[in-house]
Order: C-alpha cells, then sequence, then structure tokens
C-alpha cells in the first residue's frame, strides 16, 4: 500500500463516484462524526456518485439512503440493494424471493443455537433482527475483539455446516449464498444507473478497512483503506492501493479531502 499522498492528481481529478463501506470506515466506534456527514455532503455537492457498500443488515439501509444522501446502499455484503428513483421513490432488490429466504432464515437461525453452543462467548449480533439473507455474530462490536484464532474457529464452524463465511472488524458473517460487496455493487451501478463495469474500474474509488471488503479491494483499480486496515490484511488477497493516515471516520475524511481537493484545483 502506498500512502494517500502518492494518489496521482491526474486519476483523483478523473474519479465521478465514491464507494465505501460504513463500519469502521465511515464510522467511529459506531458513530457518524460531524465531519464524516460534512465530507459526505461535500462528495454530493461536487457532483460525484455516493454508494455505501456494507456488511450491515439489509433495515438500516432505507434510513440510510435517504439521511445520509447516498445515491444507493448495499446491504449485508451483498444480499439487498436500495436506492431511489427518478421520482424519488425508493426501489429495492433482494439476492432471492420471500419464500427462499424464510427457509434460510429458518436454516440461519438453527445454526445460531449451534455456533452459540460450541462458542459460549459468542452472541447473535443485535442487530440481527433486520437482516435477510444472513446472520452476524458479535466479534467486537458490544464486546472485546475476539483473537484471530477464535474469529478462524467459529468461520471455520460456519463453513463446516455448510454456509459461507466472511468477517469484518466487528461481526462474522454466516450466510446460505456466497453474497459478494461487487458483484452486487457491479449489477446496480448497471442495472440501475447504466454505468459498466469497466467505466466503474476507472471511474470510481473504493473506500474501506477490513476482510469482507476483499472483493472490493480486489476488483476495483482505485481502492483505499483507512489506516486500521493494516490489522486485516491477511484476510485481503489484495490490499487497497493507497492508505490513510488516520484511522476509520477521520481516515475517510482523509481521503474525501485528497480527492476534492484535486477536483478543485
Amino acid at each position: 500500500m502506498k500512502p494517500l499522498s502518492e494518489w496521482p492528481s491526474s486519476q483523483r481529478r478523473g474519479m465521478r463516484g465514491v464507494l465505501t463501506d460504513i463500519d469502521d470506515t465511515l464510522t467511529t466506534h459506531g458513530r457518524l462524526t460531524p465531519d464524516v456527514l460534512a465530507a459526505l455532503e461535500r462528495v454530493r455537492a461536487a457532483g460525484l456518485m455516493l454508494i455505501a457498500v456494507t456488511g450491515r443488515p439489509t433495515y438500516w439501509a432505507q434510513p440510510l439512503l435517504r439521511l445520509c444522501g447516498f445515491d444507493a446502499v448495499i446491504a449485508e455484503n451483498g444480499a439487498s440493494a436500495f436506492w431511489l428513483d427518478a421520482d424519488d421513490v425508493q426501489q429495492s432488490w433482494f439476492y432471492a424471493d420471500a419464500t427462499t429466504r424464510r427457509a434460510h432464515r429458518i436454516a440461519l437461525d438453527t445454526f445460531a443455537v449451534t455456533l452459540c453452543q460450541h462458542f459460549p462467548g459468542i452472541a447473535v449480533a443485535d442487530d440481527a433482527a433486520q437482516r435477510i439473507g444472513d446472520l452476524a455474530f458479535d466479534i467486537g462490536e458490544n464486546i472485546p475483539r475476539r483473537t484471530e484464532a477464535e474469529i478462524d474457529a467459529l468461520t471455520t464452524l460456519m463453513r463446516d455446516y455448510g454456509f459461507f463465511a466472511v468477517s469484518s472488524s466487528i461481526h462474522a458473517h454466516a450466510s446460505p449464498v456466497a453474497f459478494s460487496k461487487q458483484r452486487t455493487t457491479s449489477r446496480i451501478l448497471s442495472e440501475v444507473f447504466g454505468i459498466s463495469d469497466a467505466s466503474a474500474c476507472d471511474s470510481f474509488v473504493f473506500i474501506g478497512d477490513s476482510g469482507n471488503d476483499a472483493t472490493m479491494f480486489s476488483h476495483y483499480p482505485h481502492t483505499i483503506g483507512v489506516a486500521n486496515v493494516a490489522a486485516f490484511l491477511h484476510l485481503l488477497p489484495k490490499p487497497p492501493a493507497y492508505v490513510a493516515s488516520a484511522e476509520r471516520g477521520a481516515g475517510f475524511v482523509q481521503i474525501i479531502n485528497a480527492l476534492l481537493e484535486a477536483r478543485e484545483s
């Protein structure tokens, strides 16, 4: 990873959109700080597209879409997406129909009992009721972060029971389908906004911090990590191209400052 300061101005000026993770990228200790909210508004004011790509639950996406001014919110690591159409009416996409999702939920809820028996100190994340495609377990949101060995054992058990597994800085996710932040992002950009994958790769920057961002870091050429990504490089087949010197929300603000200053010069 190169320092953010080495991101060429010519590339910064060519960006037409920002794709960003939320937890520990936009947020700091679970909160959207005033400087981050101001940075999001500056992105919008500059005429850039702004899309959140998060592991957070589907039913968090709806308020984020309107309150933070995102053009789209992709939730649960790619299980669902929300956006507003030309008439400002909310539209949505889900990975499967309601009947299939209910069957998956039953299987996940049954598995949760097994996992919590194997790992007594682990509990289902407190946002579980808002999820439609996966089940998240708290590994560092409301408890001290678990060791990498514990998290590896946790995700191994998920796979042993036939689920797909991915972890972020705060949650370990089990899902019946191999969700992909990148695949759903590419789909929404193409089918909703008419932006081809080649165009997105050329003119969108992705900002993230942890293991569930791996598909985004691997696919998009223009990628930047906030400083705390350093703790998760072992989970990333391809690290971000550049890295901010500050962590979490402060790092996001650094990145947006660098992006917009180049466009204004």
